[in-house]
Protein backbone atom coordinates (compact mmCIF):
# COMPACT_ATOMS: atom_id res chain seq x y z
CA UNK A 1 0.00 0.00 0.00
CA UNK A 2 2.95 2.31 0.69
CA UNK A 3 4.04 1.87 -2.93
CA UNK A 4 0.63 2.97 -4.22
CA UNK A 5 0.53 6.27 -2.32
CA UNK A 6 3.20 8.13 -4.33
CA UNK A 7 1.47 7.10 -7.56
CA UNK A 8 -1.80 8.52 -6.28
CA UNK A 9 -0.26 11.69 -4.87
CA UNK A 10 2.08 12.31 -7.75
CA UNK A 11 5.33 14.06 -6.80
CA UNK A 12 4.07 15.26 -3.40
CA UNK A 13 5.17 13.38 -0.30
CA UNK A 14 2.38 14.72 1.87
CA UNK A 15 -1.28 15.78 1.66
CA UNK A 16 -2.21 19.32 2.56
CA UNK A 17 -5.27 20.03 4.71
CA UNK A 18 -7.22 21.21 1.68
CA UNK A 19 -6.40 18.08 -0.27
CA UNK A 20 -7.19 15.92 2.75
CA UNK A 21 -10.57 17.62 3.05
CA UNK A 22 -11.30 16.89 -0.63
CA UNK A 23 -10.27 13.25 -0.20
CA UNK A 24 -12.41 13.01 2.92
CA UNK A 25 -15.42 14.41 1.02
CA UNK A 26 -14.83 11.89 -1.77
CA UNK A 27 -14.75 9.06 0.78
CA UNK A 28 -17.98 10.30 2.36
CA UNK A 29 -19.62 10.47 -1.08
CA UNK A 30 -18.49 6.93 -1.81
CA UNK A 31 -19.81 5.73 1.54
CA UNK A 32 -23.23 7.27 0.82
CA UNK A 33 -23.27 5.70 -2.63
CA UNK A 34 -22.38 2.30 -1.17
CA UNK A 35 -25.25 2.57 1.31
CA UNK A 36 -27.61 3.38 -1.57
CA UNK A 37 -26.31 0.44 -3.61
CA UNK A 38 -26.64 -1.92 -0.65
CA UNK A 39 -30.18 -0.70 0.00
CA UNK A 40 -31.12 -1.24 -3.64
CA UNK A 41 -29.55 -4.69 -3.63
CA UNK A 42 -31.51 -5.60 -0.52
CA UNK A 43 -34.77 -4.48 -2.13
CA UNK A 44 -33.95 -6.34 -5.34
CA UNK A 45 -33.08 -9.44 -3.33
CA UNK A 46 -36.54 -9.30 -1.76
CA UNK A 47 -38.14 -8.90 -5.18
CA UNK A 48 -36.13 -11.81 -6.53
CA UNK A 49 -37.23 -14.02 -3.64
CA UNK A 50 -40.87 -13.13 -4.38
CA UNK A 51 -40.39 -13.87 -8.09
CA UNK A 52 -38.88 -17.26 -7.27
CA UNK A 53 -41.77 -18.06 -4.92
CA UNK A 54 -44.27 -17.15 -7.63
CA UNK A 55 -42.35 -19.24 -10.16
CA UNK A 56 -42.43 -22.27 -7.86
CA UNK A 57 -46.21 -21.87 -7.44
CA UNK A 58 -46.67 -21.70 -11.21
CA UNK A 59 -44.46 -24.75 -11.72
CA UNK A 60 -46.60 -26.73 -9.26
CA UNK A 61 -49.77 -25.66 -11.07
CA UNK A 62 -48.27 -26.72 -14.40
CA UNK A 63 -47.23 -30.08 -12.93
CA UNK A 64 -50.77 -30.62 -11.65
CA UNK A 65 -52.20 -29.66 -15.03
CA UNK A 66 -49.83 -32.05 -16.82
CA UNK A 67 -50.82 -34.84 -14.45
CA UNK A 68 -54.51 -34.14 -15.08
CA UNK A 69 -53.93 -34.16 -18.84
CA UNK A 70 -52.19 -37.52 -18.58
CA UNK A 71 -55.11 -38.99 -16.64
CA UNK A 72 -57.59 -37.64 -19.19
CA UNK A 73 -55.47 -39.16 -21.96
CA UNK A 74 -55.50 -42.57 -20.28
CA UNK A 75 -59.26 -42.38 -19.72
CA UNK A 76 -59.76 -41.58 -23.41
CA UNK A 77 -57.55 -44.50 -24.43
CA UNK A 78 -59.46 -46.88 -22.15
CA UNK A 79 -62.88 -45.61 -23.29
CA UNK A 80 -61.86 -45.72 -26.95
CA UNK A 81 -60.36 -49.18 -26.58
CA UNK A 82 -63.44 -50.45 -24.78
CA UNK A 83 -65.69 -48.98 -27.47
CA UNK A 84 -63.55 -50.53 -30.23
CA UNK A 85 -63.65 -53.92 -28.52
CA UNK A 86 -67.42 -53.73 -28.07
CA UNK A 87 -67.95 -52.74 -31.72
CA UNK A 88 -65.64 -55.50 -32.91
CA UNK A 89 -67.33 -58.05 -30.66
CA UNK A 90 -70.76 -56.93 -31.92
CA UNK A 91 -69.64 -57.17 -35.58
CA UNK A 92 -68.04 -60.59 -35.06
CA UNK A 93 -71.08 -61.94 -33.25
CA UNK A 94 -73.34 -60.62 -35.98
CA UNK A 95 -71.53 -62.69 -38.57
Amino acid sequence: MGDAMPAILGDADYITRGEFSEVRQDVKTLERQMVEVQTMQGAQGGQLAQILTNQEKQDKKLDNLQSTRQWIGWVLVIVTSTAAIQITTHLVSAL
